[in-house]
């Protein structure tokens, strides 16, 4: 598996330069100006995966719903989606509405993070 960015050319023009090389990042969701280097962010429909969450649940702690989804930037749809998957796989657990990692959540987060250091 690569976690290498994939970027995919965008049908928009850069606000800066004007030029119509913008890529699309579909991991973070956001644009670059492929001509200038200028970021382009897409706030309202910033995606997140599993390694993102959990990212904020390591840094952060026990958070709720709302909590989650103002530090992920992600929509309530996206990211009820990506919770319930780590429910399911037994990476979170929610004790009185908050999320936490459980230790397999833990395990799996260190050892993603290692993989995007290339450890």
């Amino acid at each position: 598996m690569s976690h290498r960015r994939s970027l995919r050319f965008s049908k928009t023009t850069c606000p800066i330069c004007g030029a119509k090389e913008v890529a699309r990042d579909d991991h973070k969701g956001d644009m670059i100006c492929t001509n200038c280097g200028h970021i382009i962010i897409r706030e309202e429909t910033r995606s997140t995966g599993k390694f993102d969450v959990a990212q904020v649940l390591k840094r952060e702690g026990k958070m709720d719903f709302q909590s989650l989804k103002k530090s992920t930037g992600a929509s309530d749809a996206s990211l009820f989606t990506v919770v319930q998957n780590m429910m399911n796989m037994g990476l979170l657990q929610e004790i009185m509405g908050k999320y936490s990692l459980t230790k397999k959540g833990q395990r799996w987060y260190r050892q993603r993070l290692g993989q995007e250091w290339g450890y």
